[in-house]
């Protein structure tokens, strides 16, 4: 029996189109199936603490828009924060905060973007984030917690001033806050500084002091070694020109005066005077009427004190030699 052709592909056209519908829910619950299984996966690993997983079970639920809830969402920032891919966390919690504006979770997620931007090192951003937390929810319980990392930051960019009045004023606002002991441990690695900061500036000018005296001892120092070498050339030249004198004197041999001794058959004479310089002082006429004798002591004290005068003039010599550093 001949088949109509025809007829056969217009039944198969109609089976196709009862079937439709079936493969259409079959498809829906399979993805619907698949998304449920990872909501439920991500729910048990952020119990556990195994945040990567979580984070890549939960961004999967969310692809369903029954999943894609802002709580789930506030999880992913969570799995993200914890895990410490702050990058991915600042960016879900602009996406977040755009299209959940109206969240119950919207001041956590914005608490949560603040300490993301610190931990990248962002922390003009993060003060601006924070910042703007406080004001919007002054009431909330993570206001102390807020300002301490906004201490933080300021911290990290060696702000102590404005860390210490913050860290100050979550110890004695707040003494409930979970952040209290860590802004007693900062205050106190503040104070700490300080006192480095302080010893390091005492140490910088007791030796600038040290450097001040032992220069200024070095200059007096070269100062009286000066005077003292000009002392000792004078006194050189002091001695050098009495040795001259002396030489000078002794060269000048002194000739007695004799009188004439008359003999016995002379005619007497007119007795005449020795003549005498108009301008001969009694000192010279003492000296030319001296006795030899005392000529021969004065000319003993004057070699005794051309010697010493030597001795000295010598000794003055080497002294201003060593000083120059000669005769080494």
């Amino acid at each position: 029996m001949e088949i109509n052709r025809s007829l056969i592909r217009n039944i198969i056209r109609k089976l196709a189109l009862l079937c439709l519908p079936f493969f259409a829910v079959s498809s829906a619950f399979s993805v619907s199936s698949m998304e449920s299984d990872a909501f439920v996966q991500g729910l048990v690993s952020y119990k556990k603490g195994e945040w990567a997983d979580a984070c890549v079970y939960l961004r999967q639920s969310v692809n369903s828009a029954e999943y894609a809830t802002d709580s789930n969402w506030y999880m992913i920032i969570m799995s993200e924060v914890y895990s410490g891919n702050y990058d991915a966390a600042i960016s879900d919690c602009d996406y977040f905060i755009d299209n959940y504006s109206e969240s119950n979770l919207l001041s956590f997620v914005e608490y949560q973007r603040g300490r993301a931007y610190h931990n990248v090192g962002l922390n003009d951003n993060a003060v601006m984030a924070l910042s703007s937390f406080c004001n919007e929810y002054p009431d909330s319980d993570m206001y102390s917690s807020a300002l301490f990392w906004i201490a933080e930051c300021f911290y990290d960019d060696y702000d102590f001033e404005t860390s210490r009045s913050l860290y100050e004023r979550i110890v004695t606002e707040y003494p409930n806050s979970s952040k209290k002991e860590d802004a007693e441990f900062k205050l106190y690695l503040i104070t700490q500084h300080d006192r480095e900061q302080k010893l390091l500036y005492l140490l910088k000018m007791t030796g600038e002091e040290y450097l001040n005296s032992r220069e200024n001892y070095e200059k007096q120092l070269r100062m009286m070694q000066t005077d003292d070498m000009a002392e000792l050339r004078k006194q050189l030249r002091s001695a050098n020109a009495r040795i001259l004198e002396l030489e000078s004197n002794a060269s000048v041999v002194a000739v007695p005066v004799v009188p004439a001794v008359k003999p016995d058959n002379a005619v007497p004479e007119v007795e005449m005077e020795v003549p005498v310089a108009s301008n001969a002082t009694p000192a010279v006429m003492e000296e030319m009427y001296e006795p030899v004798e005392t000529k021969t002591a004065s000319a003993s004290q004057v070699d005794e004190e051309m010697l010493s005068l030597k001795a000295k003039a010598a000794l003055i010599q080497r002294l201003l030699n060593e000083r120059n550093g000669e005769g080494k």
